[in-house]
């Protein structure tokens, strides 16, 4: 009797333990930053934004419960290699590399699914200061720790010159205040920033034109999620659901999905 109830037991706790798995499993955690019209939350606390909601809606087509874990940037992919997030879903550029080592090499990249650039930002009374990247040697510069607008920065600038922000919306506090001389950010985050509201005193320079990027989401070597996912961007796509969610955030001339990312 005691081996019978001994083996129930012993069922009954794997059986508790494979529940506990497929629930972990249902989870999908997305590693971002807070980018306006990206990835933010509204006064309730509620994700918004293009890839919150677009990731809610892969969620949906996989059955999995979407969950966002704010990360600092530079540590993004400690964050995905120790099991802490399961993506990085955050206006990814897929095309660049850190640090020498292409992006690609360190993780699993989805398709991509829209275009962006680096951009240079001053004060708006500055501007005609910067009419070629040679302007902005010896400038002291504000980056996103990790970015591609950090790797850039480093060209044409010293490196004791950088100031390093956990994310890109910080970059614009350092330049208002005049800790820096200018900023290296996503031109879509720019673009929605610049010449409005707090930020009103600041400008693109559009003298100083840097390579196209293109955003893709990240995901641990090996994983099984980066084709799943892929399948059901395809899926957004030929539904139009994307584009509507584009249209919604205003990013419908940028949206671009493609299987590869050089």
């Amino acid at each position: 009797m005691k081996k019978t109830l001994a083996l129930i037991l012993a069922l009954v706790m794997c059986a508790i333990g494979f529940a506990s798995c497929a629930k972990s499993n249902d989870v999908l955690t997305c590693g971002v930053t807070i980018i306006p019209n990206l990835n933010e939350q509204d006064a309730d606390g509620n994700w918004i934004g293009f890839e919150s909601e677009f990731a809610m809606e892969v969620g949906k087509i996989l059955g999995m419960e979407v969950k966002f874990q704010v990360i600092d940037w530079a540590q993004k992919y400690n964050e995905l290699n120790s099991g802490a997030i399961d993506c990085v879903w955050n206006g990814f550029t897929a095309n660049s590399s850190d640090d020498g080592v292409k992006r690609s090499d360190l993780v699993d990249f989805s398709y991509g699914y829209m275009l962006n650039q680096q951009c240079i930002v001053v004060k708006a009374a500055d501007v005609a200061n910067y009419t070629s990247e040679a302007a902005l040697a010896g400038k002291k510069a504000c980056v996103e720790g990790g970015s591609a607008g950090e790797a850039y920065a480093k060209t044409v600038t010293d490196a004791d010159k950088i100031v390093k922000a956990t994310a890109q919306i910080n970059a614009f506090t350092e330049l208002k205040s005049g800790a820096v001389d200018f900023i290296v950010v996503d031109i879509l985050l720019a673009q929605n920033l610049c010449g409005k509201g707090d930020y009103a005193d600041l400008a693109i320079v559009d003298a100083i034109q840097l390579e196209s990027e293109i955003y893709a989401i990240g995901f641990k070597k090996g994983s099984d999620l980066t084709a799943k996912v892929n399948a059901a961007i395809k899926e957004l796509e030929e539904n139009g659901k994307l584009m509507e969610l584009a249209k919604k955030y205003k990013f419908e001339n940028v949206l671009k999905v493609t299987e590869t990312i050089e």
